[in-house]
């Protein structure tokens, strides 16, 4: 029998973005695609991407590079 794809919640995104962050904002940290994936998904939900975009920042990424590993389009000039 298959389980029942229940959508992610915003309050669920958040909560995720906020337990892995301190992870990806430590030394040393490489995205696994884990970590692509759920910054993937919190596009969805502003301030759980703003919270994984912060941490990405921290760890050594340009806004350009995490935006376009998102799969937002950067603004253009």
């Amino acid at each position: 029998m298959k389980k029942p794809r229940v959508p992610k919640t915003p309050e669920y995104l958040r909560n995720e973005a906020l337990r892995e962050a301190w992870r990806i904002s430590s030394f040393g940290w490489r995205p696994s695609q884990d970590d692509l994936v759920r910054l993937k998904r919190s596009t969805s939900d502003a301030i759980a991407y703003r919270t994984y975009a912060r941490a990405w920042k921290h760890a050594g990424f340009r806004v350009v590079a995490i935006k376009r590993l998102a799969g937002r389009a950067p603004r253009r000039a």
